[in-house]
């Protein structure tokens, strides 16, 4: 990764951990159930991909 890469990583970092405490303190049943919703959609969408997509090498 490049620099800029880690950067930006970084600075998402530091946005997740002021965001995150607070909207786990407003709302913490329906907020734990919508991520981890979200979470199995983008995993599902993840392996979709890996398995059908144009980059795959499963034929």
């Amino acid at each position: 990764m490049s620099e800029t890469s880690w950067l930006s990583l970084v600075a998402l970092l530091m946005v997740a951990v002021l965001v995150v405490p607070a909207a786990l303190r407003r709302n913490r049943g329906v907020a734990v159930r919508n991520a981890a919703l979200w979470l199995a959609v983008i995993v599902a969408l993840v392996w979709i991909y890996d398995r059908f997509g144009p980059f795959g090498t499963r034929f």
